[in-house]
């Protein structure tokens, strides 16, 4: 069971971890659903402006694309704020379901 939460922090490890106790399907439903709410509460909290993806500051012929405008938007210190809170979360998700799916598939040869 320890090794199956140390998968839960790598990535694509963690797939494998819920595909060992039969839990693949579940897992998979429930970080996409995670992914679309956290993306939905990200345009909610921190939209962006309607020209802000062909705008200039975005991408211009002189400097290229800006990866730290396009990820993080005008307020930096919002933005990791968000990336923080979001893998936290899922990090928690992951550790929480991992762990208590592991425990029973476990029990199931133990003979408890």
């Amino acid at each position: 069971m320890t090794w199956q939460t140390i998968f839960c922090f790598i990535p694509i490890a963690d797939i494998v971890a819920s595909y060992r106790v039969k839990r693949f399907r579940w897992y998979m439903a429930i970080m996409l659903a995670w992914a679309g709410i956290s993306t939905v509460i990200q345009m909610v909290v921190y939209p962006f402006e309607e020209d802000s993806i062909y705008s200039a500051k975005v991408f211009s012929e002189e400097t290229g694309f800006n990866w730290g405008y396009a990820l993080l938007g005008e307020n930096t210190e919002l933005g990791i704020s968000l990336i923080i809170v979001h893998s936290a979360i899922t990090y928690a998700i992951a550790v929480y379901m991992i762990r208590r799916w592991s425990k029973r598939w476990n029990l199931q040869f133990n003979g408890q």
